[in-house]
């Protein structure tokens, strides 16, 4: 857990989504498995699992033109699908089926139920709430956030939602973090950034002039956040 720095109370705290706010509500292996059954392909999940989380690494850092601004980011996760479940869907009946398999899994993770709320998840926003803190999302995913919030019954929490995918920049890029300031019309010293990446919720954002504050899971939550905010609010 990351210590907390603020000379005056931010103006809005924005909040990563995945890892901060909430994770997949069965393991990604499995649920990429069990897509690829449905259509005849057969997988072990643990290997595909692996698979997934070299394939994010990979693609950790993205270049700016390959992030879209229009909201959808299929290319980007049928990428990250298709080497997954590499080799099977690499010929055969998988290349076969690759499409629809594909489109399964991007409609899947739109929707709330694919996702769960980590337990102190709707309580710590409550209570920020009641601090009258505004409370926002910066998070690398595309429109589908937009469904998976409503969902699940959070997006009346934020009076700002900013998504990867709608500002045609990622995290950690600089570019993001300023272009979000300007669209709030203040200074990066007045965000605060919520969540779990070392990199682009901690040392990236604060490079540009950001707070941030790190969950560091499963050791931590977000429980004491609206205590060290209650004090930063009310000194």
């Amino acid at each position: 857990m990351s210590c907390l720095n603020l000379l005056t109370p931010p103006r809005l705290v924005l909040f990563d989504l995945v890892g901060t706010l909430l994770e997949p509500a069965a393991p990604v292996g499995a649920t990429y498995a069990a897509s690829a059954a449905r259509h005849g392909i057969q997988v072990d999940p643990k290997i595909v699992a692996s698979q997934f989380r070299q394939a994010l690494l990979r693609y950790r850092y993205r270049p700016q033109a390959t992030v879209p601004s229009d909201g959808e980011d299929r290319l980007f996760w049928g990428e990250i699908i298709r080497e997954s479940l590499a080799p099977a869907l690499d010929s055969g009946p998988g290349r076969e089926r690759q499409h629809e398999i594909v489109e399964e899994l991007y409609a899947h993770y739109g929707r709330g139920a694919a996702w769960r709320l980590y337990p102190e998840t709707r309580s710590v926003l409550a209570d920020l709430r009641g601090l009258r803190l505004r409370l926002g999302i910066l998070s690398n995913w595309d429109r589908r956030a937009r469904r998976v919030l409503a969902d699940l019954g959070l997006i009346e929490f934020f009076s700002a939602i900013f998504l990867s995918a709608e500002l045609g920049a990622a995290k950690p890029d600089p570019r993001l973090y300023h272009l979000v300031s300007d669209r709030l019309g203040c200074p990066t010293a007045a965000l605060l950034l919520v969540g779990d990446d070392p990199e682009k919720d901690g040392t990236a954002p604060r490079a540009c002039g950001y707070a941030s504050w790190l969950v560091r899971r499963p050791e931590g939550d977000l429980q004491r956040l609206p205590l060290l905010l209650a004090k930063a609010t009310h000194g």
